[in-house]
């Protein structure tokens, strides 16, 4: 059995430490959970029998295989080479930190260094097996659209002193993935994971779409080359608790922790 311990506590680390308890209780055991607010951290961490840490020197002296992100990309970013070089694997929910090519690079060094795996889960979407197909391949052209209602843009940097419509749709951004994810930092870690996965990090374009009438995110992501043409279109219900995440981001993770436990994997 391999133990986990969980850096966030708000709704998506709700969803994963639920599920995993009851699904996967013959693989994994959950050993702490770190919140920067000690309430937050004790209210999960008590349903689980686990350690509540509010920092990761707390976190890590339980020494966990797996350490699971669900707080932020700045969090990525703060805690995940101390995480590797403690000894322990990391699963990185909040894939828009790698929009940074120098972290990222320097991420990748670390773990290979302290022989260590960073896992990246589909999230909200899915394919990301494919993805890389087309990345080897090479010269892919990548679309990535996302379709929001507009209260789960609202507070976005990008749209500062701009009002959505509340009767129509509209489109609110069209370009880069760095700049998508700069301008929508809580909205678009599937483009950063879409673009990764295909190698067009620099190259895709991101358009995100605020619809009034959706009651869901939708993703949309087309990939060509002179090959091969995919389409992948996914929809999921926002959390409730966090209308800027899907709950499909934790089933993901839970997903990937199955996979890894099992005698026969999916890729």
């Amino acid at each position: 059995m391999k133990t986990v311990a969980v850096i966030g506590a708000g709704a998506l680390a709700h969803i994963f430490c639920r599920e995993t308890q009851r699904l996967l209780s013959d693989d994994y055991r959950i050993v702490a959970v770190m919140a920067r607010h000690e309430e937050h951290a004790n209210e999960l961490a008590e349903s689980l029998d686990a350690d509540a840490c509010t920092t990761l020197d707390d976190l890590l002296s339980s020494f966990p295989d797996i350490v699971v992100e669900f707080a932020g990309r700045e969090a990525v970013k703060e805690y995940a080479q101390r995480v590797l070089e403690h000894g322990s694997d990391l699963v990185i929910a909040s894939i828009g930190a790698l929009a940074d090519d120098a972290f990222r690079k320097h991420l990748e060094a670390v773990a290979k260094d302290s022989h260590r795996k960073v896992y990246l889960p589909n999230g909200a979407i899915g394919a990301l097996d494919l993805m890389q197909t087309f990345a080897l391949m090479g010269n892919a052209e990548v679309v990535i659209g996302n379709t929001k209602a507009p209260k789960s843009l609202e507070g976005a940097p990008y749209l500062k002193g701009k009002t959505l419509s509340t009767d129509k749709k509209e489109v609110v951004f069209t370009g880069s993935v760095p700049d998508a994810i700069n301008g929508f930092p809580k909205n678009v870690n599937v483009a950063v994971a879409a673009a990764l996965a295909s190698g067009a990090l620099y190259d895709a374009t991101v358009q995100i779409t605020s619809d009034p009438d959706s009651t869901e995110n939708v993703h949309r992501i087309r990939l060509k080359n002179n090959l091969m043409r995919a389409e992948l279109t996914v929809a999921g219900k926002p959390d409730p608790a966090n209308p800027k995440s899907s709950t499909s981001t934790a089933w993901s993770v839970v997903a990937l922790l199955k996979n890894l436990a099992s005698p026969v994997q999916f890729f």
